[in-house]
C-alpha cells in the first residue's frame, strides 16, 4: 500500500465542512482461537467508518470509491491469526487496519465474544480512532 500524502487530504466544501461518507458493517463474524483456550468462540464486529468523499464530479467507477470488500478481507485474516489475546487486542486491530485505508478518517469499532468467561458471560471492546492527517469536520 503506497503512503501518498495526497490521497490523505480530505475534500473541503464552500464554508469548511469536509465531504465524508459512511461505511457500515454490521454483524460480520468470525471463528477466532483466544490464547491459552481450546478451541475457537465466534467473534462479531460492528465498524462505522467515515471515508473521505472523492468530490463532486468523481468518475462513476468502484475504485473511486472506499469498498467494504476490503475491511471484510482484512477482518478474515484478523480473525485467522493464531492466537488472539482478546476483544481489546482485535478492536485495536481492526481499526488500525481501516485506518491504513488513506481515505478513512475516522473508524468505530465494537467486538463481541459470547461466552469465554468462566461464568459462561461474553465480553467485548470498542474503540474509535481518527485518521492522523485527516482535516476535523465541523
Amino acid at each position: 500500500m503506497s503512503d501518498n500524502s495526497a490521497d490523505r487530504r480530505a475534500i473541503v466544501q464552500p464554508g469548511g465542512a469536509t465531504l465524508t461518507y459512511t461505511i457500515l458493517v454490521r454483524g460480520f463474524t468470525a471463528p477466532v482461537r483466544l490464547a491459552g483456550r481450546d478451541g475457537s468462540v465466534i467473534a462479531s464486529f460492528d465498524l462505522t467508518l467515515t471515508v473521505a468523499h472523492p468530490g463532486q464530479g468523481f468518475p462513476d467507477d468502484i475504485a473511486a470509491v472506499m469498498s467494504y470488500e476490503d475491511i471484510v478481507e482484512e477482518l478474515r485474516r484478523l480473525c485467522a491469526e493464531p492466537s488472539i489475546s482478546g476483544p481489546d487486542y482485535l478492536a485495536e486491530s481492526a481499526a488500525d487496519l481501516c485506518l491504513a485505508h488513506a481515505k478513512v478518517q475516522r473508524a468505530f469499532v465494537s467486538v463481541e465474544l459470547p461466552s469465554v468467561t468462566e461464568d459462561g458471560a461474553g465480553t467485548g471492546a470498542s474503540i474509535t480512532r481518527m485518521q492522523q492527517n485527516s482535516l476535523p469536520s465541523f
